[in-house]
């Protein structure tokens, strides 16, 4: 046998498939379509070498890379770090940052990522390789999430790589790889016979078939293992046909070749196995018998287990792979591993040495484990839950105490439910193993409440509040426990519970000023429910009434003011409170009560007449839904995605209402399957199904067993379920309906004009045409006209009773009103009834100089190319309209070259003009 044999670092043998298929993404990345390449399979299979070859081939693409580390998966934003590293000058110096430096938001960091690989690729194309996905910061799997998901004709490909099947990845880990439209998944599995035989001529020459077959059937074509056995100090040669034993395992093969190695090269290679990280050679020399660093190291690089850099001044060395050094490790005594995992404590600093101080004990021992609850502790006020969370687990772990052991865990358990859900929602099974406590109901309650079970989230909490809220010392948990089960109430729409918890909180005296703020704001959202949003107001009175003003602890208590005034009937200040609110969000303060201040903000847009804002706003949210989205939260989400495209009539609505039902029946609560039936309601309000509207909106018509989260929100349903009865010639119910909406909600100025048509309408159905007359003349004369909405309902209303009864001239005024109206919010279905009726007055709408021009053209514009026409209109540039639509540069001028093509302009003040001839009748 050869004893020269190695393998060559550059050596890649097959899959031509794989390489042809990445071959044709990169190719149409280049022409400004982004792709995502997924590339899985087991450890050592080729996953990494594969990508590596295929951006060999990307000529020209600036490669960004980054590597996940398992023993790095609490640091925070360390992948993005390591990407806007790689991204060289134009990265910026640091993420967004709080006052400890540390980034506040995945947002923040992703929109930062955008910006960065978006300047790229408006030079040149752009890859980017994520390695061992498996083990990247959740915060970084969500900043990469959003950052993907922005782009739309950006020359930009990721190639993301995972160990094993992407179903066995956790949820956030799933969302990324589903966040490129254009995506292919490479599943790796070992090598061809011929490929072998290809592996083992490369390395040492042509071999007979009957090895090339033993090396499949022995290895299963892995490409780690057939390396290992082929390397310099296995016991196998391929050119000895008599000589064809084969180690069982890799882990047997790397024992094999350890076995050959000079000692000192063992106790090197068991040194790296134990620091496991890149190490300089120098360092080597402090591991025991390795004698002389670089005498040791060279029989391992010369044996391919170990990478080294001799063109660094370091001269850094390391194992080739993961796989490598498991074999080592477990090859290495517990005693012997105590001891090198005790050196290594002196050798590294920092985080890192609390692991080896951990692997180093050989029992239980309380006074470590009470240093790293400390520091856990301590880490946990500074905002770095998961990394609190692993050192308690730790600390648990070594813990001689039971009692002690189950505290720590379910403390750990505690601040994984706080801010990294997900991986608190794996405790599940050691939270249940652990005896009863007040402590270990509190984290089932939170479990429940995150996975949308309400009833039983009450059921834990409230026995777990129980058993702390006479017990000073327990205040800061009780708290915490008595806001979630002040947020479960308000999810089911019990007000007064919800409120009343909530102050408990309060008067634990326990809270910081965030959770304060945010504690007194699920005050005012309980109030809401019970008493209406005059009272819910009064309880954000200690907001400035100037929202520039409030600062971004009260983040959250300004976006539900905003949603108060809202109910309250005044949409100018309701929208002005919530944009504030989520730019602070933009800029990485995040909000504590959930992300339903987006759908609130698309609410008021929508009522407001503000579609195109509206859409942006859908935009954002879904943004930030990739950062964290709850189950509870999706039909709201989706029934604010289906509004305006109901409205105008898109595909998109029944998209979008479809959706919002499937993601009800997931909850168990009715107040939120409420924004299912709404979202249905919208769609057959377009196609004028008014039996269908009746029927989306039946459950919640009998105003006796209404929840108070139900009632709160009337104003903005009950007007639906009140036009499906009267269009259905449900009479007697919907005179109910709306005298329940006028007795409840009368006073909401924007809701003056829906009132107005539907008695109207009322009387028409009922056959009192004289009255149908009085009210909708008297609406016209005396109702607020703030939302267009319903405006154009009342002219068009009325313009159609004029019509029917001979009064063509009146008639056409109110039509050719509302006709405006739906032409600037490009309502079709509307638009085409008021068609109707003017053609009914022997009038056609007729061609209306450059505002029916323009509404023609803008009809033919996707919705992103209506949203940066929209926000150039406004009169921002291109790279504002990059910062608010969460896209690239380069995306943004590729729209505008779209639409100046499609509506035959020529540059940005032609558009500006053009938008404004489009938008000019939106206020009515």
């Amino acid at each position: 046998m050869a004893q020269d044999r190695q393998v060559p670092l550059d050596v890649f043998v097959g899959r031509a498939g794989e390489l042809a298929r990445v071959a044709e993404a990169v190719t149409l990345t280049r022409s400004g379509q982004p792709w995502l390449v997924a590339v899985e399979g087991d450890a050592g299979v080729g996953k990494t070498s594969l990508a590596r070859r295929c951006l060999v081939g990307a000529h020209g693409f600036k490669v960004l890379t980054a590597r996940a580390n398992q023993a790095e998966a609490d640091l925070e934003f360390g992948l993005v770090g390591q990407l806007l590293r790689a991204a060289g000058d134009v990265s910026r110096t640091a993420l967004p940052a709080d006052g400890n430096g540390t980034p506040q938001s995945s947002f923040a960091a992703g929109a930062c990522l955008l910006e960065v690989v978006g300047e790229l690729a408006a030079k040149g194309p752009v890859a980017i390789m994520v390695d061992d996905l498996q083990w990247a910061d959740h915060r970084s799997v969500e900043a990469l999430t959003f950052m993907l998901r922005r782009l739309s004709v950006d020359p930009v490909i990721a190639v993301v790589i995972h160990r094993g099947p992407r179903d066995q990845l956790d949820e956030a880990a799933q969302r990324l790889l589903l966040s490129v439209e254009n995506r292919i998944s490479l599943p790796l599995g070992g090598l061809a016979p011929d490929e072998v035989a290809a592996l083992a001529a490369a390395v040492a020459g042509p071999v007979a078939d009957q090895t090339v077959e033993r090396l499949y059937q022995g290895t299963g074509g892995h490409p780690l293992y057939l390396r290992t056995v082929l390397s310099e100090g296995s016991r196998f040669d391929p050119r000895n046909p008599g000589r064809l034993a084969l180690p069982r395992s890799l882990a047997g093969a790397i024992g094999g070749q350890l076995r050959t190695l000079p000692p000192p090269t063992r106790a090197a290679l068991e040194m790296l196995a134990v620091l496991n990280q890149r190490l300089p050679l120098a360092q080597l020399g402090q591991a025991p018998e390795a004698g002389s660093a670089s005498a040791a190291i060279e029989p391992a690089v010369a044996a391919g287990l170990v990478d080294w850099q001799p063109d660094e001044p370091t001269c850094p060395v390391e194992l080739r792979h993961l796989l490598i050094r498991d074999a080592i490790y477990a090859g290495i005594s517990p005693t012997r591993r105590r001891a090198l995992h005790q050196r290594a404590v002196e050798q590294v600093s920092g985080l890192a040495a609390w692991a080896h101080r951990v692997a180093a004990l050989e029992q239980p021992d309380e006074n470590l484990a009470a240093r790293l609850e400390l520091l856990a502790g301590q880490e946990f006020a500074d905002g770095r839950v998961p990394l609190a969370a692993t050192h308690l687990q730790w600390s648990s772990d070594i813990s001689p105490d039971r009692a002690a052991r189950e505290r720590r865990l379910l403390t750990a358990a505690l601040y994984l439910m706080q801010a990294e859900e997900s991986r608190g929602l794996t405790m599940r099974l050691q939270v249940e193993a652990t005896e009863p406590c007040p402590l270990r109901s509190a984290v089932l309650g939170a479990i429940e409440l995150s996975s949308g079970r309400f009833a039983d989230a009450i059921r834990w909490l409230t026995e777990a509040l129980a058993g702390m809220q006479d017990d000073p010392a327990s205040y800061p948990v009780a708290a915490l426990t008595a806001n979630w089960l002040s947020g479960t109430y308000l999810l089911l729409g019990d007000g007064e519970k919800g409120a009343a918890y909530a102050r408990w909180a309060l008067g634990t005296g326990c809270l910081d000023a965030p959770g304060v703020s945010s504690t007194r704001t699920e005050v005012a959202i309980g109030t809401l429910a019970s008493a209406g949003p005059a009272a819910a107001l009064s309880e954000v009175a200690f907001l400035d009434d100037d929202p520039a003003r409030v600062g971004p602890v009260d983040a959250d208590a300004l976006a539900f003011r905003g949603m108060f005034r809202m109910l309250e009937g005044d949409l100018d200040p309701a929208v002005t409170d919530i944009t504030a609110a989520l730019t602070m969000v933009r800029q990485g303060d995040p909000l504590t009560l959930g992300s339903q201040p987006y759908p609130n903000l698309v609410l008021a847009q929508y009522l407001a007449g503000r579609w195109d804002d509206a859409l942006l706003s859908v935009e954002q949210a879904f943004s930030a839904a990739t950062i964290r989205l709850r189950r509870y939260e999706l039909p709201l989400l989706h029934l604010v995605a289906a509004c305006v495209p109901a409205g105008r009539g898109a595909a998109e609505g029944e998209q979008q209402a479809r959706q919002a039902e499937e993601a009800a029946a997931s909850v168990d609560s009715k107040p939120l399957k409420l924004y299912a039936g709404m979202a249905r309601a919208l769609v057959a309000q377009a196609a004028g199904d008014y039996l269908g509207m009746a029927d989306a909106l039946a459950p919640w018509q009998d105003d006796a067993i209404l929840d108070g989260r139900s009632r709160g929100r009337a104003v903005l349903w009950r007007p639906l379920l009140a036009e499906g009865l009267t269009g259905s010639g449900q009479t007697e119910q919907a005179a109910v309906v709306l005298g329940l909406l006028r007795d409840h909600d009368g006073r909401v100025s924007y809701l003056q004009p829906a009132l107005a048509w539907l008695q109207g309408w009322l009387a028409e159905q009922q056959g009192d045409i004289e009255r149908a007359r009085e009210i909708y003349q008297h609406g016209e004369q005396t109702a607020d006209r703030q939302s267009p909405v319903y405006t154009a309902r009342l002219l068009l209303a009325h313009g159609r009773l004029l019509r029917r009864t001979g009064q063509r001239r009146p008639a056409i005024e109110r039509l050719r009103q509302a006709n405006d109206i739906y032409q600037a919010l490009r309502a079709t279905p509307f638009l085409e009834r008021t068609e109707q009726e003017l053609a009914a007055c022997h009038l056609p709408s007729g061609p209306r100089t450059d505002r029916r021009t323009a509404q023609q053209s803008v009809l033919a514009l996707t919705s992103r190319e209506t949203e940066v026409a929209h926000l150039v209109g406004k009169g921002l540039s291109n790279p504002e309209i990059a910062a608010e639509l969460f896209i690239s540069r380069k995306a943004v001028e590729y729209h505008l070259g779209n639409i100046y093509a499609k509506c035959g302009l020529h540059g940005r003040q032609q558009l500006r003009y053009f938008v404004q001839q489009w938008r000019q009748p939106a206020t009515a």
